[in-house]
């Protein structure tokens, strides 16, 4: 990597350069600029691997995984791994901020987290265990002794987003090398700093060569040799929708864990504490500049109440500071580029032409949207049927939580869903009907701890995340028969 920041995790990254093979950075590609994401300034060059490069990649982690590291050995790894991340803490933080445009505390909750996932997988590594299959209950089979062992599926290629290149690489490669794998891993094209600088740390905790590979590159190019590659026995991807589909087009039996595309909604009953809704939705709906797949994008309010919390949410949404992500009081920073910006932009004007009001927000300023609030969009407007990924929050009446499950349920999306209201039967009536993977009580779709089986249905994808839940998946299952009768 070609540094344009002085002191840029000092050390940690020298040599790197956005190709890791088999325990070596190449500088083989083509350089790449990574740029500050509010000023549009490149602050660091990073070479990009070519189709060779990842053919050599999955060649590295194929050899790797035919020996899979003891139980053990994976543990401590991944446990000094998660402190030396602690450790590093502030120099990552401050190359994450430049890379992503994310605040301050959006980018230290983020690597915080990322310490507790890799703390998480390293526990997973000691419980990956079968279990005893009862076959002599099987007539014929009284004298045989069954059971299964858990083995690692071998190469895991992770590719992953923007939007979490921290936190969401280390739930993709976490899990996957506690569960006895080799991985390769893409990085978002946008912000590639952060997954370097986890997989030096990983490095430095002791993780032998081969066992992560790291390929910086285009997803038509890279992304396409690696899932087309047939060494590869799982994906992990996190994306959108479109992208989901191109790859298990092309990635034929192998297994796949997609985490794609939502435009979540939170309900808001006629007995909901408001005040509740009105402190918890300018976090869910515009943290990280509203770049969350569970980020809060409608608000489907009981229109016996949608008055009192639009004046509520209207005061505070417009009351949130946008701008440079440096300064401490910038509550929402850029998005991923300008060309999102104006694109979000584009579909507030698409709302407003068809009747929605604008309640605050909505000024563009390079890749800095102002945190929107639009109420009565149109139905079958963009920001209502697609993901703007944007600080954008569409206020909804609906006539009670029948007709806000049924908008949820009849959507393309059903990753998770928030359900505010103080009665048990309608939390419980709810959790059942809604179509998602996660059904939020007096809390918004955005909630989301790491521990969590978390994931999508619908064209939101399918598997899980949290690593308890990706290391089993990263397993398959083999069964062991003993004849103890044979040699009587």
């Amino acid at each position: 990597m070609t540094g344009m920041l002085t002191g840029l995790i000092t050390g940690l990254l020298a040599g790197a350069t956005g190709v890791l093979i088999d325990g070596e950075w190449r500088a083989t590609g083509v350089e790449a600029r990574v740029r500050d994401k509010f000023t549009q300034q490149p602050v660091a060059a990073v070479r990009l691997a070519t189709q060779a490069d990842a053919a050599d990649a999955v060649a590295a982690a194929a050899a790797a995984a035919s020996r899979p590291l003891p139980p053990a050995r994976r543990h401590e790894i991944l446990s000094d791994a998660s402190r030396l991340l602690g450790r590093y803490a502030a120099e990552i933080t401050g190359a994450y901020i430049l890379e992503t445009g994310f605040t301050q505390s959006d980018a230290a909750r983020e690597l915080a987290r990322a310490v507790d996932t890799l703390r998480l997988s390293a526990e997973e590594a000691l419980r990956i265990a079968g279990e005893e299959v009862p076959v002599a209950a099987t007539p014929g089979s009284e004298q045989r002794l069954a059971f299964t062992i858990r083995v690692p599926v071998g190469v895991v290629v992770a590719i992953a987003p923007f939007n979490a290149p921290l936190n969401t690489v280390a739930h993709k490669i976490g899990p996957a090398l506690a569960a006895g794998n080799a991985v390769v891993l893409k990085p978002a094209e946008h912000t590639p700093l952060s997954a370097m600088a986890l997989a030096a740390v990983l490095t430095q905790a002791g993780l032998p060569p081969g066992y992560l590979n790291l390929v910086h590159g285009a997803g038509s190019t890279v992304g396409a040799a690696l899932v087309a590659d047939p060494r590869v026995r799982f994906i992990t991807f996190t994306g959108s929708t479109a992208v989901g589909r191109a790859i298990r087009q092309r990635s034929g039996l192998v297994r796949t864990h997609f985490e794609l595309g939502a435009n979540s909604a939170s309900i808001v009953a006629a007995d909901a504490d408001l005040a509740l809704v009105a402190r918890l939705i300018p976090v869910a709906g515009y943290r990280k500049a509203g770049q969350v797949c569970t980020s809060v994008q409608r608000v489907l309010a009981d229109a016996r109440v949608i008055g009192d919390l639009s004046a509520l949410l209207r005061a505070r949404v417009g009351a949130l500071r946008p701008g440079d992500p440096r300064d401490p009081a910038t509550q929402v920073g850029p998005l991923i580029t300008p060309a999102d910006a104006a694109r979000a932009r584009e579909w507030i004007d698409e709302a407003a032409d068809g009747g929605g009001r604008v309640l605050t927000g909505g000024d563009l300023d390079g890749a800095v949207l102002s945190p929107a609030l639009i109420a009565d969009p149109p139905p079958r407007s963009r920001i209502m049927t697609e993901e703007i990924f944007a600080p954008v929050v569409a206020l909804v009446p609906v006539s009670g939580v029948d007709e806000a499950i049924a908008l949820v349920n009849d959507g393309p999306y059903g990753l998770q869903a928030g359900v505010f209201t103080r009665d048990i039967d309608t939390a419980f009536d709810a959790a059942r009907r809604l179509r998602v993977g996660g059904v939020i009580i007096n809390d918004t779709s955005s909630y989301h701890a790491d521990a969590m089986p978390y994931g999508g249905t619908k064209d939101s994808g399918y598997g899980l995340e949290g690593p308890r839940y990706a290391a089993a998946d990263m397993t398959d299952p083999r069964i062991i028969v003993l004849n103890l009768g044979a040699c009587a």
